[in-house]
C-alpha cells in the first residue's frame, strides 16, 4: 500500500505534441484526475513549446503544481542513454564514485555525442555480471546536455509549474510497467516505444534493463513515406496514417502472413526499416545473453497506434504484442477528466510514468 499522498503532473514534451497527466495519491494508490493534449507543435523552438505548454496548463486547470518533465534520447541530439558493462566494480559502489567512473568511461569510449563537460550525467547499477570471465556490473547511464535540462526547467516555470525532476522518456515508460507489475520474474520482456522521431527498444529481465537501443525510424518517417508515395499533403498523410489499414494479410501458399501495405513498405520492411531493426535488437540480445527467450512485447508511444502494427510484429517476431492500456491499472477519480486520453492510451504512457516518479 502506498503511504505517500499528494498530486503530481507528468509532462511529456514530445516532438509533435505535449501530453500531461495529473495523478492523485491516497491510501488506495493513484487515481487519474486530469489529462490534456496540446495542439500539434509547429516546431520545437523554446517560444513555440513554452506557449503550447502554458496554454495547455491554463486550459486544463490542473491542480498540481509539482511536475516531472521528459527529455527525448536521440542518436545525434542532446540526450543519450546506454547500458554498459563496467569491470571490477561491486554493486554496492557509492553513487558519487559510480558517477565518476561512468563519466570517465563515457569520455574515453566516446559514448556521449557532445562534449562531456556540457552534460548532466545520471546512472545506476542494474545488476552484477561477467564478461569474458571478468566480474563487474551492468550500468544504465543517461547523459543530457545542461542547456536542454535548463530549457525544460524554464518551460515548466514559465507555465507556473514547479520542476521536481527531468527524466528520459523511455525510463518513464518502464516506470509505469514496473508499477503495474508487468515484468514477470523469470521472463525476458521487450518494450517498444514508438514516438514521432525515434523508436526506443528495451529488454527487461527480472526487473532490470538488460538491453537498450534507439532506432531512428518512427512515426514521422511513416507520415513522410505516405506523403511521398501518395503525393498528398502532410496533414492528409497524418489522417491517412490513423484511419487506413497500413498492414495487410497476404497468402504465401502455406498460409496468410502480415505485410506492410505499399505506401509504407520501405520504411517498415526494407533493410533499415522499423521491423528489421527491431529484429536485429532481438538477435543481438539473444547472442549476448545465454538462454534468452523473449516472451512478450509491450507497445507504447503515439507511433504504436498504427492499425494492425501489433498483429504484424506479433507474427513476424513470434511473440505476443500487447499495447499498453494504463487505465486497466490506474483508475480514474470519480471527478476525473480523461476525455483527451480515450483511444490514445499508448500516446500518454510516458506522461503517466513521469507522474508516477515521485511515488515510485
Amino acid at each position: 500500500m502506498l503511504r505517500k499522498r499528494g498530486i503530481s503532473l507528468g509532462v511529456d514534451i514530445g516532438s509533435n505534441f505535449i501530453k500531461i497527466v495529473e495523478l492523485e495519491y491516497g491510501s488506495k494508490g493513484p487515481f487519474i484526475l486530469n489529462a490534456g493534449l496540446s495542439e500539434p507543435l509547429v516546431d520545437d523552438s523554446f517560444s513555440v513549446v513554452s506557449a503550447a505548454l502554458a496554454e495547455l496548463v491554463d486550459r486544463k486547470k490542473f491542480r498540481a503544481k509539482k511536475a516531472v518533465a521528459t527529455v527525448q534520447t536521440t542518436a545525434e541530439g542532446s540526450a543519450t542513454a546506454r547500458r554498459i558493462f563496467m569491470e571490477h566494480i561491486s554493486p554496492d559502489i557509492k553513487k558519487s564514485e559510480l558517477r565518476e567512473r561512468v563519466e570517465w568511461e563515457a569520455i574515453t569510449r566516446d559514448y556521449i555525442p557532445f562534449p562531456a563537460e556540457e552534460a548532466v550525467i545520471d546512472c545506476h547499477v542494474l545488476n552484477e555480471g561477467t564478461r569474458d570471465n571478468i566480474p563487474g556490473v551492468y550500468v544504465f547511464f543517461v547523459a543530457v546536455r545542461k542547456d536542454l535540462v535548463k530549457e525544460r526547467v524554464d518551460m515548466l516555470r514559465a507555465a507556473g509549474l514547479i520542476p521536481v525532476a527531468i527524466e528520459i522518456d523511455f525510463t518513464a515508460v518502464l516506470g509505469f510497467l514496473s508499477f503495474a507489475d508487468l515484468f514477470p520474474e523469470d521472463e525476458d520482456v521487450i518494450v517498444i516505444d514508438i514516438g514521432a522521431t525515434k523508436t526506443s527498444v528495451g529488454i527487461v529481465y527480472r526487473g532490470d534493463l538488460a538491453f537498450y537501443r534507439d532506432i531512428s525510424v518512427a512515426g514521422n518517417h511513416v507520415t513522410s513515406q505516405i506523403e511521398r508515395r501518395l503525393r498528398i499533403k502532410r496533414q492528409e498523410a497524418e489522417d491517412y496514417k490513423v484511419t487506413e489499414d497500413l498492414f495487410e494479410r497476404i497468402s504465401d501458399g502455406t498460409g496468410e502472413i502480415w505485410h506492410a501495405a505499399s505506401p509504407i513498405e520501405p520504411v517498415i520492411e526494407e533493410r533499415q526499416g522499423l521491423y528489421p531493426q527491431i529484429r536485429e535488437c532481438f538477435r543481438y540480445y539473444e547472442g549476448d545473453v545465454p538462454n534468452a527467450e523473449l516472451s512478450k512485447a509491450y507497445f507504447s508511444g503515439g507511433g504504436s497506434q498504427l492499425r494492425n502494427l501489433d498483429s504484424f510484429l506479433a507474427q513476424r517476431l513470434a511473440i505476443p504484442v500487447e499495447s499498453v492500456q494504463f487505465l486497466d491499472y490506474i483508475p480514474v477519480a470519480s471527478n476525473g477528466d480523461v476525455s483527451e486520453i480515450e483511444g490514445k492510451e499508448p500516446m500518454f504512457t510516458t506522461a503517466v510514468g513521469l507522474a508516477l516518479k515521485p511515488y515510485r
